[in-house]
């Protein structure tokens, strides 16, 4: 009687400890995420697009960055052109849109004003330059053992006289000779053949400074075939123009 007394005694106090020992304390709660903070956006010009655009006539353009305010300006400055952008609107605050105005040959920096004052340039972020030149890569043909132009030939250099005029760099004339006939006896009609262009070009009001001859002769054949179709397209001149 007295040992089934202690053992009730005994599983009274183990139900509190099997009860309240295996619950275990909750953890804190993390603190809540501090609140974001601004940042702050400073005006910065990253790139125009596009960043080259032909002469003397304007052109619309899209000018990435950040920190672009409504009332913004943009200037484009090279040598002593100091021209402001037209029709100018801002996308975003990374974007914005301007109609570049016509500008003369040249690098120019873009430069962007927001309304407070603040400012950034682009150096030389826009190339002003002839982007599609008809006349940089010019052939023209010539009869079989003559140097003088033929009449299509001027035609063709008549018809890029404008845009060889209008280019500043130097214009390069390589003339070229079929297989047939000595070496040197070609390499003297394909110099024969350039001086007769570059004589043309000169009449036409091209620079003679501007205009230089060589001569490859049959060295460079432009077909290596060994008939008349070929030899036809080796005789010539070949006209190439820089800026």
């Amino acid at each position: 009687m007295q040992a089934r007394q202690l053992s009730r005694f005994a599983i009274a106090l183990m139900v509190p400890a099997i009860l309240f020992g295996g619950c275990k304390k909750k953890p804190p709660a993390p603190p809540p995420p501090p609140p974001p903070q601004e940042v702050e956006v400073r005006l910065q010009v990253t790139s125009i697009s596009p960043s080259a655009i032909n002469p003397n006539q304007p052109a619309s353009a899209t000018i990435n960055g950040g920190g672009f305010e409504d009332g913004a300006t943009v200037t484009f400055s090279g040598g002593t052109t100091n021209a402001a952008g037209t029709e100018v609107r801002v996308n975003s605050s990374n974007s914005m849109s301007v109609t570049v105005p016509a500008l003369a040959l040249g690098t120019y920096d873009v430069k962007v004003v927001n309304p407070g004052g603040e400012s950034t340039t682009l150096r030389s972020g826009l190339q002003v330059k002839n982007l599609n030149v008809a006349c940089q890569n010019v052939t023209v043909n010539f009869d079989f053992d003559r140097s003088s132009i033929r009449s299509d030939a001027r035609g063709t250099l008549d018809g890029h006289m404008s845009c060889f005029q209008s280019l500043g760099g130097q214009i390069n004339i390589e003339g070229h000779a079929d297989e047939r006939g000595t070496v040197d006896y070609n390499l003297a009609l394909g110099l024969r053949r350039a001086n007769s262009v570059k004589d043309h070009l000169t009449r036409g009001g091209v620079s003679a400074s501007r205009v230089s001859t060589t001569t490859r002769g049959e060295e460079a054949p432009a077909d290596r075939g060994h008939n008349e179709a070929a030899w036809a397209k080796n005789r010539r001149a070949e006209l190439r123009a820089s800026e």
